[in-house]
């Protein structure tokens, strides 16, 4: 039976950040890019066996140069195994090297420092977040401005834990993360005792956390479709005054998200940006 499907285009390389950042939003678990000819791309878009196709506007993206090469159903396996083989270690921010690579033979030990920075090793899974997304980064490189010294920090939506085992670095207190995905928990648990972090990580949804435990700052790195509604549930663990780094925005639709915060009690410190993706940090009234 399929796990996959991928979907090929060929699109003007200079297209790529805005074709992959619609991607994302349609349900995309990654792409790989080749070279073509005269200034173009192709692109294999990845999304689950029983994904729909994606709606892209077909006019829109016909004119801006858009070929669609077709799909094919693809054997559920490890289609990062090969990448992992061949990645290189690569740096985001001042305070970040990221190893993708293959974890296999690696000892768990105390993250470790190289100069000014923290190795994480993050082996690239399907679990969302091995730091090379534009969203990822923003927050890793804004982590890294914010004095999380003795902080509680909920992380939404954990994905490969890369978030919550950055913070530990930086010196929050505790971290608790979650995901509806149960196998993202599960290498999100293996990444932290990989990097010899201590995290507190569950399946699950927000209202599983104590109604006691509240948070300094949360981490939102997600997709708004993701997460409509949530607001409200988010804002009873948060202490007075604490803050949200939300990323995974389209730029685009910034002013649509940025009054869905608004509405519910939250006022917009600072955002930072790149390419297609906006990262708000927000403070509670």
């Amino acid at each position: 039976m399929a796990g996959y499907q991928v979907r090929v285009f060929s699109l003007p390389a200079e297209l790529e950040n805005q074709l992959t950042a619609e991607l994302w939003a349609l349900g995309a678990l990654g792409f790989e890019v080749r070279q073509a000819d005269a200034g173009r791309v192709c692109l294999d878009a990845y999304f689950p066996a029983s994904h729909p196709t994606p709606e892209l506007d077909p006019e829109r993206w016909r004119h801006l140069g858009l070929e669609s090469l077709g799909f094919e159903e693809l054997e559920d396996r490890d289609w990062l195994e090969s990448y992992r083989a061949s990645a290189e270690p690569f740096d985001v921010g001042e305070r970040f090297r990221i190893d993708p690579g293959d974890p296999a033979g690696a000892e768990p030990a105390a993250t470790a420092p190289l100069g000014n920075r923290h190795l994480l090793r993050i082996p690239a899974r399907t679990a969302f977040g091995t730091g090379s997304h534009e969203s990822t980064r923003l927050v890793l490189e804004w982590l890294e401005d914010l004095d999380l010294t003795g902080l509680a920090v909920l992380d939404y939506g954990v994905g490969s834990g890369i978030l919550s085992l950055a913070a530990r670095v930086l010196g929050a207190r505790r971290v608790v993360g979650f995901d509806v995905d149960a196998q993202a928990v599960c290498i999100a648990r293996g990444n932290a005792r990989l990097n010899g972090l201590e995290t507190a990580f569950f399946a699950g949804g927000i209202d599983a956390l104590c109604p006691e435990t509240l948070f300094d700052l949360a981490l939102v790195n997600i997709l708004p479709e993701n997460f409509e509604g949530e607001i409200p549930r988010l804002k009873r663990t948060l202490r007075p005054g604490a803050r949200v780094l939300s990323s995974g925005n389209l730029a685009s639709r910034r002013v649509e998200l940025l009054d869905r915060w608004r509405r519910r009690g939250f006022t917009l410190e600072s955002e930072r940006r790149q390419d297609e993706w906006s990262a708000f940090l927000l403070s509670l009234l």
